[in-house]
């Protein structure tokens, strides 16, 4: 009996970390509005965890922001790496 309900257990809280692995990640206003102002028709829903951070990325570091490194650019190719 204890073993089943060790399994049960087991079960349910592999199926909630699951779950939360799968959530989808948003950005901050401040980075989508970024991005948006570089890319208006940029589809920002289901980012994986990478083109999240790579996202971030871009937007923050001012480097990445100069017209000689294209922004614009760059925030294609992460988004066409879904």
């Amino acid at each position: 009996m204890k073993r089943i309900v060790l399994a049960t257990a087991l079960v349910a809280a592999s199926g909630f970390g699951a779950m939360a692995q799968e959530a989808p990640l948003a950005l901050t206003s401040a980075v989508q509005s970024q991005i948006l102002s570089l890319l208006p028709d940029a589809d920002l829903s289901n980012l994986t965890s990478s083109q999240y951070s790579r996202l971030t990325q871009v937007v923050t570091n001012p480097d990445n922001l100069k017209p000689s490194n294209d922004p614009k650019g760059q925030i294609q190719v992460i988004l066409g790496a879904q």
